[in-house]
């Protein structure tokens, strides 16, 4: 064996084993017996005689140890979490031997997911009696989403008289998809049942409830046209029910959202989500009203590359297949290649669309690249340039200077806002519509624009 297969095996031995209190107290005893023996010779063999016993003792406790393989542990998780909702986790030991043992547990849990009520890595102490079980639950809750590797379990038990502790680590990882919080959408469903839609800063589509087909039952209030209640449903509810209708159905409607580099910033400080989390967020709240509407939805997401493209489709599980493709996209190195996003729609042959694209270009990207290759799509298509404002720039502009590096700072906001609001006007020159919309009202303007175009029968 050579110094270092020796070195190697010492490392694991020592990682294995932990000395407890019994152990030690054996070998101060010894210590003592060999200091004494300066005084008095004949200690020496003490020496002799507890080194003796204790390594007997030793040798007689590993023997009767169980070794790793006398345990199994089991984690067990829902392998579908939701962005900041707790979610649980259940750790399972089991004892296969006859004998009782006392044992510490502790569980791995990946960087992007914070155990509540536990410490970073969550520690249990038990004791399992003969082919006994113990079972531990803590809740733990996403904070990003993507997919997430739960590491390795990891178990100490005391040996049968208590010289050491052995460990042993159990190689069990386990994935888990943490998924956009749809809390917004569960929100809108609430609303809506009650017409309340305008709580979450949504505004009513001028020609909605007023077209030929249907679109939902909800209940009346004091606002609505008496002569869209439903009696039959007003009956069974035992309340008033008022019937909407939809104007329009069945259009086309494709997002192409930009994930490239601008979109891993975070508008409203280092604390909160990126832009590209606020774009995804907004995305699934459009599409599912969009669907519930009857229009067909798609999505491209690209930075300098295409990375995946969804024809537009209708029906409740389109919304599954746009959650899917968006839970684990992350932010691009790369700079959004608008040329070829827009080659690549092309290519797809769409009917008349509406064209939604999510992005934060640069001043010369807009100029040089964006507006003429965004206005080529009109008057065949319906494009719509999205972009989210930073609300910094925003208060810096409309604070009132109180020294030079406010002046200073006001005039550098002015500027940045003036150079969006000079690409915007290119832009609307060739057709296609814009909005700036401050990050924390993505959702609400993006869906307001659609009700608007919606109710101006514009798609």
């Amino acid at each position: 064996m050579t110094s270092h297969q020796r070195r190697v095996q010492i490392r694991q031995f020592a990682s294995e084993y932990k000395p407890t209190w019994r152990s030690l107290f054996l070998l101060l005893l010894a210590l003592l017996c060999l200091g004494l023996s300066y005084f008095w010779v004949w200690l020496l063999l003490g020496v002799v005689l507890v080194t003796a016993v204790a390594l007997f003792l030793l040798r007689e406790d590993m023997r009767q140890t169980p070794n790793p393989a006398g345990f199994t542990l089991q984690r067990q998780h829902n392998g579908q979490m939701t962005l900041s909702q707790p979610g649980p986790v259940t750790v399972t030991v089991e004892n296969l031997t006859g004998q009782a043992v006392e044992v510490e547990v502790w569980d791995m849990v990946p960087p992007w997911v914070t155990p509540l009520q536990v410490r970073r890595h969550p520690h249990w102490v038990a004791s399992l009696k003969p082919h006994g079980r113990a079972e531990f639950v803590y809740q733990v809750r996403p904070i990003r989403r993507g997919d997430h590797t739960f590491g390795n379990l990891t178990l100490r038990w005391t040996s049968v008289w208590g010289l050491f502790m052995r460990q042993a680590v159990y190689p069990m990882p386990t994935q888990v998809k943490v998924y956009p919080n749809l809390l917004q959408i569960r929100q809108y469903e609430q609303l809506a049942r009650h017409g309340r839609q305008i709580q979450i800063g949504l505004r009513q589509s001028q020609q909605f409830g007023s077209g030929s087909e249907f679109e939902q039952l909800r209940d009346y209030v004091p606002d609505d046209d008496y002569r869209r209640i439903s009696w039959k449903a007003t009956a069974r509810q035992g309340k008033p029910i008022t019937v909407d209708f939809s104007p329009e159905r069945s259009q086309n409607i494709v997002l192409l959202v930009d994930v490239g580099r601008r979109m891993g910033t975070r508008p409203l400080g280092l604390a909160r989500t990126t832009r590209l989390d606020l774009v995804i967020n907004a995305v699934l709240m459009f599409s599912y009203v969009a669907l519930k509407r009857g229009d067909r939805v798609g999505m491209l997401t690209f930075a300098g590359q295409i990375y995946q493209y969804i024809p537009p489709r209708a029906g409740g599980n389109q919304l599954l297949f746009l959650v899917e493709a968006l839970y684990n996209v992350e932010p691009q190195a790369s700079d959004p290649d608008y040329g070829r996003a827009f080659h690549y729609l092309q290519a797809q042959r769409q009917r008349r669309s509406l064209l939604v694209l999510l992005t934060d270009p640069t001043r010369q990207e807009a100029l040089e690249l964006l507006a003429p290759q965004l206005g080529a799509f009109y008057p065949h298509h319906l494009p719509l340039c999205i972009t989210l404002s930073d609300p910094n720039v925003l208060a810096a502009a409309q604070r009132s200077p109180y020294s030079m590096d406010a002046i200073q700072e006001r005039a550098l906001a002015e500027q940045i806002l003036d150079e969006r609001l000079l690409w915007r006007s290119l832009l609307e020159k060739r057709g296609v519509m814009t909005m700036d919309i401050p990050a924390y009202h993505l959702t609400a303007g993006l869906l307001n624009k659609y009700l608007e175009l919606k109710g101006q029968t514009k798609l």
